[in-house]
């Protein structure tokens, strides 16, 4: 698990699907979903806009949000058990093509930060049976359980979905934390014996499962799909070299980037020539430069002696008004508010709060 120093918490990278699901939620149960973004620097539209992307820390303060608005009775639950595998988009779409199971699962675990995934997601086979373990990748305690919950309802409702069968039932549920008090609404969902406070966050089922033939499958689309997606990984390595070469030439001086056009002249490059691989590589040049100033930004935080107002200065921002806005923008909350968080944390995990 991170704490909010990581860059990896406040950067927009996530695909809103757990997001935009649990908005339609709140929205069936007569909540002012416009009200409840209020402040987090996306609205409730913004979730349907194609390659719309969220940060870990904003997706984070909803749950906080709707928690606080329509109570902790096994939300997560309730929101995941909505979902069928259209709720993960294309992957979700390469999963209904996939001509078993074991296939569609296989794919889904491969592809899990293009289904939104915002918990890890680790698959075994073990003789007759296969575990699927699930580590959440931030210290959160406080809204851990809504995206276990989440996580381990929505996966049954999407194999009930994809198989076409309802009386799949899993062998086992483990999850880390004590019982809670609508621990009964677990066996309603899974139907089968949940343990608590256990080592592990798993789901056990028959490794027979993976044999299921799925009545959707169809081989193109399946190949089309997973061709898709792997033009898409943003582990590409000509865009990876791209990036990191802009990024070193802005860090040489961030308080003033050059602008494209001295960039493009530093890499001999033309501008639009430059542009446009950086279009193909999912960035923005400004994204960028965001990207190095807020981790420099959380960076500055973490130390207790630096003034906020030197913060400001040195990422580029002379009106500390300015910074701040910026900086709530980049992660969901004020730099005084994540200095704090950082500080908590660091006194130890009885005091830490995200």
């Amino acid at each position: 698990m991170k704490l909010i120093a990581d860059p990896l918490f406040s950067e927009a990278c996530a695909p809103p699907h757990v997001s935009r699901m649990l908005l339609q939620y709140a929205t069936d149960q007569g909540v002012d979903t416009k009200r409840l973004c209020r402040g987090l620097g996306f609205a409730p539209d913004d979730l349907k806009k194609p390659d719309y992307r969220l940060s870990h820390r904003q997706s984070n303060l909803l749950v906080r949000r709707a928690i606080k608005c329509l109570g902790d009775n096994g939300l997560g639950l309730l929101v995941g058990q909505r979902q069928t595998a259209v709720s993960w988009g294309i992957v979700g779409l390469g999963m209904q093509a996939s001509q078993t199971l074991g296939m569609a699962l296989d794919l889904g675990i491969r592809y899990q930060k293009h289904a939104g995934a915002l918990l890890r997601h680790r698959m075994e086979l073990h003789n007759d049976r296969c575990l699927t373990y699930v580590l959440p990748q931030f210290f959160d305690p406080d809204i851990t359980h809504f995206y276990l919950e989440e996580a381990f309802a929505s996966a049954m409702a999407i194999v009930r979905h994809l198989s076409g069968r309802d009386d799949l039932v899993p062998l086992r549920v483990e999850l880390e934390f004590p019982r809670p008090t609508h621990g009964h609404c677990y066996e309603d969902v899974f139907r089968c014996p949940v343990v608590f406070a256990s080592n592990h966050n798993l789901i056990e089922f028959d490794a027979q499962w993976l044999h299921i033939p799925l009545p959707t499958h169809d081989n193109f689309v399946a190949a089309e799909v997973a061709a898709l997606l792997d033009s898409a990984n943003w582990e590409d390595q000509t865009a990876s070299d791209l990036v990191e070469t802009i990024q070193r030439e802005v860090r040489k001086n961030l308080c003033s980037p050059p602008t494209l056009d001295e960039l493009s002249k530093q890499l001999n490059l033309g501008e639009r020539t430059l542009r446009r691989r950086l279009d193909e590589s999912g960035h923005s040049y400004q994204g960028l430069i965001d990207s190095l100033r807020r981790a420099k930004a959380l960076s500055l935080l973490s130390r207790r002696e630096v003034k906020l107002i030197d913060v400001a200065s040195e990422t580029g921002f002379s009106d500390i008004r300015n910074f701040r806005r910026a900086f709530k923008r980049w992660t969901g909350v004020t730099p005084r508010e994540a200095r704090q968080e950082i500080q908590k944390f660091r006194q130890g995990p009885q005091t830490a709060s995200s």
